[in-house]
């Protein structure tokens, strides 16, 4: 599973328009990278059966977060998009898609 190159462009973007254009620690503005593969983040209980997730007897939140890390000094930052569930499901592609 990878992020759209669509969805990471517009992270990218917006980043920018926030002002992240250099590491906050190192000030370094070249080593910034967006990883293409999201950072799953669970916050409650969830049975290792795959089955549990789709059954609906999860307790709890699955987060898709978006990694920035700096290259030079290794400061790591997580972004969760903006949106629904299912806007994020969208900016998600299976296997190794290059869109």
């Amino acid at each position: 599973m990878r992020w759209r190159q669509t969805f990471m462009a517009e992270v990218f973007e917006s980043l920018h328009q926030l002002g992240l254009g250099a590491c906050p620690i190192c000030g370094s503005a070249e080593s910034l990278n967006i990883s293409p593969f999201p950072v799953v983040l669970i916050d409650g209980d969830f049975s290792p059966e795959a089955e549990a997730l789709t059954s609906g007897d999860a307790r709890g939140d699955l987060t898709f977060a978006v990694r920035v890390e700096c290259g030079t000094c290794g400061h790591l930052m997580l972004f969760t998009p903006r949106g629904s569930a299912a806007e994020t499901k969208r900016s998600l592609r299976d296997g190794f898609a290059t869109n």
